[in-house]
């Protein structure tokens, strides 16, 4: 058997055995990785559900902020301000908010004219992960088929052909598919989000 050499010290006298390096065996570090697997994945669901919510409340408050803006635009500038979905059709596929500069903007024609009006903010595509469905709940934004938003000089939000919204007020749903936020524009100008299940949260109950 080969026996180790004691380190000498500088008396001449033998030094301490070195100490003998320990590192882990097989079986522990397996144990390791299976523990940290089964954490991960009791973690994962609850960060994704973390993480939807997130963006649902996000673009709940985005929307917010957008209609929010266009009113105080109509009224520093006393003229019409629209919100409109981006590809025209779907609040899904983002917003945008501008000023109708030289007043021709109809329901047949719904769209900013580059180089005259005046864009204030734009909004990008939802993330997949939520939807703006029609809801026999909300309006949705819808005026005979066409989704929009207007103020006018007054921040009152009216109809492009006048008068105002049937109920006096508008209201979109986002979901995730689980959870939903709504956003209730009335008349006057107030603005708000709430939970779809809320008594208070409805078209009637946002003037």
């Amino acid at each position: 058997m080969k026996m180790i050499a004691r380190p000498r010290r500088s008396n001449g006298r033998p030094g301490p055995l070195p100490a003998r390096a320990r590192g882990f065996t097989l079986i522990e570090i397996l144990v390791v990785i299976s523990m940290i697997a089964i954490l991960l994945g009791i973690a994962a669901p609850s960060f994704v559900t973390f993480q939807r919510n997130s963006e649902l409340t996000a673009t709940a408050n985005e929307f917010l902020a957008a209609l929010t803006v266009a009113r105080s635009e109509a009224m520093k500038r006393q003229q019409r301000s629209f919100i409109v979905p981006a590809d025209g059709a779907d609040w899904a596929s983002g917003w945008i908010v501008f000023v109708d500069t030289n007043n021709n903007v109809t329901s047949m024609s719904m769209i900013m004219e580059a180089g005259v009006d005046v864009e204030i903010t734009r909004h990008g595509a939802l993330p997949s992960s939520l939807t703006m469905p029609v809801s026999p709940t909300s309006t949705g934004f819808d005026d005979a088929g066409v989704k929009y938003a207007m103020f006018n000089g007054n921040g009152f939000m009216t109809l492009i052909g006048g008068g105002f919204p049937a109920g006096a007020a508008h209201s979109v749903d986002v979901t995730n598919g689980t959870e939903s936020r709504r956003i209730i524009a009335n008349t006057t100008g107030r603005l708000r989000v709430c939970k779809p299940e809320a008594v208070d949260c409805s078209v009637a109950a946002g003037i």
